[in-house]
């Protein structure tokens, strides 16, 4: 499967009026700070763009654009910023427009359209396209065309270059039209299985080295004082809970999984398996997840979890 390297975002056009931005350059040669720029429907017939999501700076900005999702292929207004230069750019069909590979660049760009508000007010930047490069958690703005299309692998923690958005709806944390998500880096995992969820199915994956979970942004658990302490097993829970696991707790008993855990793994042991907790103990919060047609041990952080096949029901941490 194609792997990208990308950091954009799907969002849909601000609506400044068009007349209030410069046109954008026609590559992003010499630039180093973000620019905000008026795409014209002519600027993305024609040029040459190399890479997916990054691109080398000599490619053609607006014509990134559309092939990026930042905007239709009418025009409109993007946010475009500097990236890195990478060791290989790999180019992809997308939008109507082919872009090429290309080897290394010494540096490159991204193109988004601008933020959105949130319900506070405050603008929320739209969603990279993927969680690649990424090393710390995010809150962003998915709207409704960035769950259209796009590969997601994995089942409640995806794969860093799985779309963000399309995994936001499988895992449940927002609706098809879009809404806002925190999304959080996690560990990579020894397999992904894909799953069928709220209208979106993903694929099954090996091995990748890095991964990430996504809930909605007002969901998160505020911290209380003495939380319970958390079931034995997951068994019948049908919402998140928050709740803490006692040294004990996780001596003893079986798990199922990596990462992603059948309900009837013991909860504690599977998070300091997980990397959630240390053997000590500590607060969690566990998250149901869909049923999984085969589930991968591993060992972590002193614990062997063991393999199985189908079951109906999962579970996962938030962090």
């Amino acid at each position: 499967m194609l792997r990208v390297l990308a950091i954009l975002g799907f969002m849909a056009l601000g609506a400044a009026p068009a007349a209030a931005q410069a046109p954008c350059p026609a590559n992003f040669q010499g630039q180093n700070a973000p620019v905000t720029c008026l795409c014209e429907a002519q600027a993305a017939l024609s040029g040459s763009v190399w890479g997916t999501g990054t691109y080398t700076t000599d490619s053609r900005v607006c014509r990134a654009a559309v092939h990026s999702g930042a905007i239709p292929a009418t025009g409109g207004t993007v946010t475009v910023t500097p990236a890195p230069g990478l060791p290989a750019y790999a180019g992809s069909a997308a939008n109507g427009i082919t872009t090429s590979n290309y080897g290394p660049w010494s540096a490159s760009f991204t193109v988004a359209a601008p933020g959105t508000k949130g319900a506070d007010g405050q603008t929320v930047a739209a969603c990279p396209n993927t969680f690649q490069n990424q090393s710390g958690a995010l809150t962003c703005s998915c709207e409704t065309q960035a769950a259209l299309s796009g590969s997601v692998w994995g089942t409640a923690i995806y794969t860093t270059d799985s779309r963000i958005c399309r995994a936001a709806v499988h895992a449940g944390a927002i609706p098809a039209t879009g809404g806002i998500v925190t999304v959080t880096p996690a560990p990579g995992l020894p397999a992904y299985p894909g799953s069928a969820a709220n209208g979106i199915t993903t694929s099954n994956y090996g091995p990748w080295s890095a991964s990430f979970t996504v809930a909605t942004a007002s969901a998160a658990p505020a911290a209380a004082a003495g939380p319970a302490a958390c079931p034995a097993n997951f068994q019948g829970q049908s919402a998140p809970i928050s709740c803490a696991c006692a040294p004990e707790a996780a001596m003893s008993g079986s798990v199922w999984g990596t990462g992603v855990y059948t309900t009837d793994s013991r909860v504690c042991r599977a998070a300091v398996h997980a990397g959630i907790i240390p053997a000590t103990g500590g607060v969690v919060n566990v998250v149901p997840a869909p049923g999984l047609p085969s589930y991968v041990g591993t060992p972590a952080n002193g614990i062997t979890t063991s393999n199985y096949g189908p079951w109906s029901a999962s579970f996962t941490f938030r962090r």
